[in-house]
């Protein structure tokens, strides 16, 4: 499996997850000058940026530690683009990483600040 499926693949089961675990979608692949975020749901008063990383061993390390540094920038700066142009600066919020790890699902949540 190449990875661009593997990544499609690993965002349908974050996806499907997330849905079975009652949170609200609002968004997936949202994207801009910014950046990208894999899927944008709600639950809880929080609106929720998560971040896939879907791999099929560990070979190249575990799936969350492709969430670098920089990365975690890029998606916050897309968060904030997101949160003022639906006018949702007031929600409280969080940045979470599902890592799908030979189809296994680790939710980390508060993953990064």
């Amino acid at each position: 499996m190449n990875t661009k499926t593997l990544g499609r693949s690993g965002e349908a089961l974050a996806f499907n997850y997330l849905k079975e675990n009652d949170y609200k979608i609002l968004n997936t692949n949202f994207s801009c000058k910014l950046g990208e975020i894999d899927i944008i749901a709600e639950k809880d008063n929080y609106i929720i940026f998560v971040e896939v990383k879907a791999r099929s061993s560990k070979k190249f390390g575990m799936p969350r530690e492709a969430v670098t540094y920089q990365k975690q920038q890029h998606i916050k700066r897309t968060a904030l683009f997101y949160l003022q142009k639906t006018k949702n600066l007031d929600k409280f919020c969080r940045f979470d990483v599902i890592e799908i790890l030979e189809r296994k699902i680790n939710h980390i949540q508060n993953a990064f600040m």
